[in-house]
């Protein structure tokens, strides 16, 4: 086998999520915080369009970049909504975000070359950089700051071999955002380096308590070293059509899609009509992050109300991260006996770089959550 792949670890989050529909399958009541995707079914008005694209035909291969129309449509709301200075001929329909995440790493990467990535991150990208041959260069964050990166370490991190600096934000699993003001500081900075930036910002609609999103590539010039990855999966709950985006400059573009020729061909000709129709809809995007809101504030409180519990306030995401180390447990003991003890299914955070800390996933009813907390307390009292 080849030596990248052995060396690659298995995703925490797919694992517990396996055990957890395992459990739910054998009739377990078993409340479900490790969820990375929303409870929601995907609106009707989004699958009417695909299923209107089945009975019409369209069900053939379409333009490996994705269909005109789709790009089209992509660049229109970046340019209105983010202020991101594209077009059609600076998109990538790609089979899911994750995928386009891989394909900008991949393309950017050569062997040696430095990433620079804050911690707590996603457990993939770590993965993806290994798969590159790149050097992975952790930027550790404190829950004292939010989790965000200070200006300071980001330029000491720095060296004549860093190549990217990838931010996700809002962040999973911490659920902190940047200011326009905190984004320009680092926007200034590796601009002065010559540094890309591959900024994730799949969770962009999905910000509370009056914060609001600011795309890195918005900033003047940004758009030429920045790669700007988003997909429908988080806002439309469309996880399973797998569909998302990159945006970049041209250049980047014409060699990146050399690699959706000879890999994927090209994303699901059905998920792009889907695709299409959820870009033309804006209500739906009020109602999911309304009920995410009052999931939000029911979860922290619950959270806060635990014994040897510390949540952080999450800005945005549907994940509440939540430091555990009062309890003596490690993340992973802490889960795993919450889980098979309580049927509370939670995601260590050993795997994002934050040892000591659990994401919790309000992606899920209300009613779960409030149960979901009373069983949390019942296992601390037990501890």
């Amino acid at each position: 086998m080849n030596p990248r792949i052995i060396c690659l670890n298995q995703s925490s989050t797919l694992k517990i999520t396996a055990l957890t529909k395992k459990l739910r399958q054998q009739g377990r009541d078993v409340i479900n915080f490790a969820a990375g995707e929303p409870d929601f079914d995907t609106p009707s008005f989004i699958k009417d369009a695909a299923k209107k694209a089945i009975d019409s035909g369209f069900t053939k291969y379409t333009p490996s970049r994705g269909t005109v129309i789709l790009r089209e449509k992509i660049a229109a709301k970046l340019q209105q909504e983010n202020k991101i200075p594209v077009t059609a001929e600076n998109i990538i329909v790609t089979s899911g975000a994750k995928y386009a995440v891989f394909v900008a790493i991949f393309g950017l990467i050569k062997e040696a070359d430095e990433v620079i990535l804050p911690s707590p991150y996603w457990v993939s990208y770590p993965e993806m950089v290994k798969l590159a041959a790149g050097t992975l260069k952790v930027l550790p964050t404190k829950a004292s700051d939010n989790f965000k990166i200070k200006i300071e370490d980001l330029e000491k991190a720095i060296t004549s071999r860093s190549k990217v600096l990838i931010l996700n934000y809002p962040n999973n699993p911490t659920g902190a955002t940047y200011s326009y003001e905190e984004l320009q500081e680092i926007y200034k900075l590796v601009r002065k380096r010559g540094i890309f930036v591959i900024s994730d910002e799949i969770y962009e609609k999905l910000v509370y308590d009056g914060s609001s999103h600011v795309s890195f590539a918005s900033f003047d010039g940004a758009a030429d070293f920045t790669v700007t990855i988003n997909g429908f999966s988080k806002t439309y709950s469309m996880t399973g059509w797998r569909i998302g985006y990159l945006a970049a400059a041209k250049k980047i573009i014409d060699e990146i899609s050399k690699m959706i020729d000879h890999t994927t061909s090209c994303t699901s000709s059905i998920s792009q009509k889907g695709a299409e129709a959820a870009l033309g809809d804006k209500e739906w995007q009020e109602v999911i992050k309304k009920e995410f809101q009052q999931r939000w504030d029911i979860l922290w409180q619950g959270l806060s109300s635990c014994p040897k519990l510390k949540p952080i306030k999450s800005q945005g995401t549907f994940y509440m991260f939540c430091d555990i180390s009062q309890t003596h447990l490690t993340s992973e003991d802490f889960a795993s006996r919450l889980l098979e003890e309580h049927l509370v299914s939670c995601i260590p955070a050993e795997s994002f770089g934050a040892p000591g800390f659990l994401r919790l996933s309000f992606a899920t009813s209300v009613e779960n959550i409030k149960k979901g907390i009373d069983r949390i307390k019942k296992f601390i009292s037990q501890l």
